[in-house]
């Protein structure tokens, strides 16, 4: 009889694992990927090495924007699934991982055949991920005055600027059906000549024209050098009358627009080769809209980073510092300057100018945040979680991700010391740590996952109930 029960007990576990494993195939399938995940949790408890169930729940963590747990599971997955490594190289370069992103696509290449049309994309983003390294080696070191959150189609409205800079306008302009971009127009503070962006067969490009007695000369395009088969937008004109600021999406952006910064030489009547300013002010999002108040020494930029569609956010930050780079052997804490999680935080001197901290004390942007609640809730902020829990849960959650990143650093500098390693007794050491790191990396994972189904349960329950 006691044989039976445990049999039946045995058989009844099997059929509940198996419709589990059923329901999560038919939810992934139908692109429901909050619900999918949420399956694929709990099947990651009973078989956290599971590479199928890793491999989709990362994918669901993708489709979802949570990129650092889908970057775990993809990496938890092997080498089963070849698509894996296309997307760890996207997730590693947009968490700036850029080394990481290069052995990725490289990894992905190698699978495609030479007449492959992905062949040419992965190529690129090789490139793109290479320009990563090399910005990630001048990170500017900027004090940040403040940032906010606006609605994409209004973000000037967050440029606080004197009005002795000129005058800037957006407007909306139907390019197709489904594109919608700004058209941005500068006028000088003497009001005698504009820069504005416009269409020329789909794509943006920069314009010029003076006042003239009575009327405004004809349009002509700002330069060759400025204006390229991409898109040129965003442009701003510094009181000096030759610095232009403006943004574009060409060949040498990191991704998406870019801020570009140019001269124009009187010399030989053109414009210097724009210079991408690089890290923080870039981004692999759409970085653009840089207004320097030389004056009062404040500087805004606009970037799409971590924000939902449809918004962006605004930073001030101190302009006319004597510019410096971050200079650090700890790579994870110039990965976190380069991409604005950490930063100087500058501090307000008068009404008018401002100053960096003395003390260079670092702080970070955790009030602003990406949680994925549900299929139609994603908060962005911290004051947004509801749960008495909330709050404390996703610090804990912010500070075992910290852990995590840190020890995922520490296994690859152990791997590439054992593989350089040629004496035996040093390699044995070394497999040591690195199955300890390993062990330790798969016991905060599992304490991630845990955490975040009671914050995104806790979360929900709230938004059902109240309380």
């Amino acid at each position: 009889m006691k044989f039976k029960l445990i049999f039946f007990s045995l058989l009844l576990t099997v059929s509940l694992s198996a419709r589990k494993v059923d329901g999560g195939e038919a939810l992934f399938n139908n692109k429901q990927y909050a619900k999918a995940r949420a399956v694929y949790e709990q099947l990651l408890k009973q078989k956290p090495n599971d590479a199928l169930y890793n491999f989709r729940y990362a994918y669901c963590c993708y489709e979802l924007k949570d990129m650092e747990s889908a970057i775990a599971h993809f990496e938890m997955c092997g080498s089963r699934f070849p698509m894996r490594d296309l997307y760890l190289g996207e997730l590693y370069f947009n968490t700036y991982r850029f080394d990481q992103s290069i052995m990725a696509y490289q990894t992905y290449i190698s699978t495609l055949k030479s007449n492959d049309p992905k062949l040419s994309d992965c190529q690129r983003k090789v490139t793109l991920a290479e320009a990563g390294v090399r910005m990630l080696t001048k990170v500017d070191d900027i004090a940040l005055i403040d940032s906010v959150v606006v609605n994409k189609f209004e973000f000037l409205k967050a440029y606080k600027y004197s009005r002795e800079l000129g005058a800037l306008k957006q407007e909306l302009m139907k390019i197709s059906p489904r594109r919608t971009v700004d058209k941005i127009t500068y006028t000088t503070q003497r009001n005698d000549r504009i820069y504005f962006s416009d269409s020329i067969k789909g794509h943006m490009n920069l314009f010029t024209s003076y006042k003239l007695l009575d009327s405004w000369s004809e349009p002509s395009a700002i330069s060759a050098v400025i204006n390229t088969p991409a898109n040129e937008n965003y442009p701003f004109l510094l009181l000096d009358g030759v610095t232009v600021y403006f943004a574009s999406d060409g060949d040498n952006s990191i991704g998406g627009y870019d801020i570009f910064v140019t001269r124009f030489s009187p010399s030989t009547n053109t414009y210097l080769a724009p210079e991408n300013i690089g890290f923080p002010f870039n981004s692999p999002a759409n970085d653009y809209m840089m207004v320097i108040d030389e004056q009062h020494k404040i500087g805004w930029f606009a970037s799409d980073r971590n924000q939902p569609a449809g918004k962006v956010i605004i930073y001030s930050f101190v302009s006319g510092e004597a510019k410096t780079v971050v200079r650090s052997d700890d790579k994870e804490y110039v990965r976190r300057v380069a991409m604005l999680k950490q930063f100087r935080k500058a501090v307000l001197t008068d009404s008018t100018n401002v100053a960096s901290n003395q003390n260079n004390a670092a702080v970070t942007t955790e009030k602003q945040i990406e949680f994925i609640v549900n299929d139609s809730v994603v908060y962005t902020h911290i004051d947004q979680f509801k749960s008495e829990s909330g709050v404390k849960i996703w610090s804990e959650l912010h500070a075992l991700s910290g852990t995590i990143e840190k020890l995922k650093l520490e296994l690859v500098a152990q791997r590439s010391m054992y593989a350089n390693s040629a004496v035996d007794a040093d390699k044995n050491k070394i497999s040591e740590t690195i199955l300890d790191l390993e062990r330790r990396n798969v016991i905060m994972e599992k304490l991630v996952l845990t955490k975040t189904a009671k914050l995104r349960n806790d979360e929900n329950k709230f938004i059902s109930t109240g309380k």
